[in-house]
């Protein structure tokens, strides 16, 4: 978990809740903040509780393949993914070169099992669209709340219009992912995940994407767990939520910005990069 310096901004879609209820720091009292300040306890409790609160949209997409013709040992594959609502039902997101994995195994070896959290998910019975054959790195499946509800997740509120412009450069995100290197096997079949997540400002965008690069100097260790090491592998987070952290009626809530499509974490360049949201329709559509 880090956090990075960055600008605050106003308005929001959602509120987030601390552990003493509503969080009641503003953005420009954040903004005011000096570097040691921002390093401070109550500030990284404020920072945690974010990121506890981003972190509960984002679930882990895992399937098992072998190879068709025998009994080969499993090998898994992993993804992120999370849930929208733009005011016509929930709808799971993910990446679309996830899903292209999944359809690629499916054709050329054989799946064993498939599952969102810990319920079955079949992506290609549940598929609503997948944009990369059209380039955009984005697919979209049917669940229920009902689905949702049972992984204990909170789905974001998306718009059913037309979506708001990107942050401004320097304005705060959050990302958050399951990689595969913190999955551990804790018995036979069975698994323990852990999220990767970060707060940390919005570096450039285009019409196609959003990217964060990160500079080491600002992060901030909010759990004491320790900072991720250079080359850190963030494989697996692809399909995770990109979201801005918003401010409106003295309540913190989130907009859903981006789905994450790459993590680069090497030497002198680490970068996570995410397809803009705004290719996504109210009904799921990608276009």
């Amino acid at each position: 978990m880090r956090a990075a310096r960055s600008n605050w901004v106003m308005d929001a879609s959602s509120t987030i809740t601390g552990p003493e209820g509503l969080i009641p720091y503003s953005p420009d009292w954040l903004n005011a903040l000096s570097d040691a300040d921002r390093q401070s306890l109550p500030v990284r409790n404020f920072t945690r509780s974010l990121h506890d609160d981003g972190g509960a949209h984002v679930a882990w997409l895992l399937w098992s393949v072998q190879e068709k013709d025998r009994p080969t040992p499993l090998e898994y594959r992993q993804g992120s993914a999370f849930f929208l609502d733009c005011g016509r039902g929930p709808f799971a997101v993910t990446a679309g070169h996830v899903f292209e994995q999944f359809r690629k195994d499916r054709a050329e070896r054989r799946i064993r099992g498939w599952q969102i959290g810990n319920i079955g998910f079949d992506l290609e019975e549940r598929l609503i669209d997948c944009g990369s054959d059209r380039k955009i790195d984005i697919a979209t499946f049917r669940i229920s709340p009902e689905e949702i509800a049972e992984l204990g997740k909170k789905t974001i509120k998306g718009t059913d219009g037309a979506w708001p412009p990107p942050p401004n450069v320097n304005e705060v995100i959050y990302f958050g992912g399951f990689p595969r290197c913190e999955r551990i096997e804790i018995a036979s079949l069975e698994f323990s995940f852990g999220l990767h997540s970060g707060m940390v400002p919005l570096t450039d965008f285009t019409e196609y994407q959003l990217a964060c690069r990160f500079d080491r100097r600002y992060w901030v260790d909010v759990r004491g767990l320790g900072l991720p090491p250079v080359g850190y592998d963030l494989g697996g987070v692809s399909g995770g939520p990109m979201l801005q952290p918003v401010y409106k009626d003295g309540a913190w809530g989130w907009r859903v910005i981006g789905v994450i499509s790459e993590a680069i974490m090497v030497e002198e360049f680490e970068r996570i990069t995410a397809v803009r949201a705004h290719y996504i329709s109210p009904t799921g559509k990608i276009g």
